[in-house]
């Protein structure tokens, strides 16, 4: 078996934000049923298993995991249906003068 040649084009990078966009598409455009049963199933995870599903998608999770399953979470289920989850940000706290 030969082998190809690389080229620029083999290069190419392809970051976790293309997954996830791509991710996301294909969730999107699968049978609605299908999503629904993904996002119960999500919901069922998230109510039997608390601390893991907030764990998954908290700001102490790996990052590509906590995008995954956010982008999972967010297109198997209509906009409308989309469950608020807390925005968990890291604050970098400036000491202030009186410190």
């Amino acid at each position: 078996m030969e082998e190809t040649p690389m080229t620029d084009e083999d290069d190419v990078f392809v970051g976790m934000y293309d997954f996830l966009e791509a991710l996301e598409d294909v969730i999107k455009a699968a049978d609605p049923e299908k999503r629904a049963a993904l996002a119960e199933t999500i919901n069922g995870y998230g109510e039997s298993c608390p601390d893991e599903f907030y764990w998954a998608i908290g700001a102490q999770a790996p990052t590509l995991l906590s995008n995954v399953m956010m982008a999972i979470d967010v297109s198997c289920r209509p906009e409308s249906q989309s469950k608020p989850r807390p925005a968990i940000r890291l604050v970098d706290r400036k000491p202030s003068t009186s410190d």
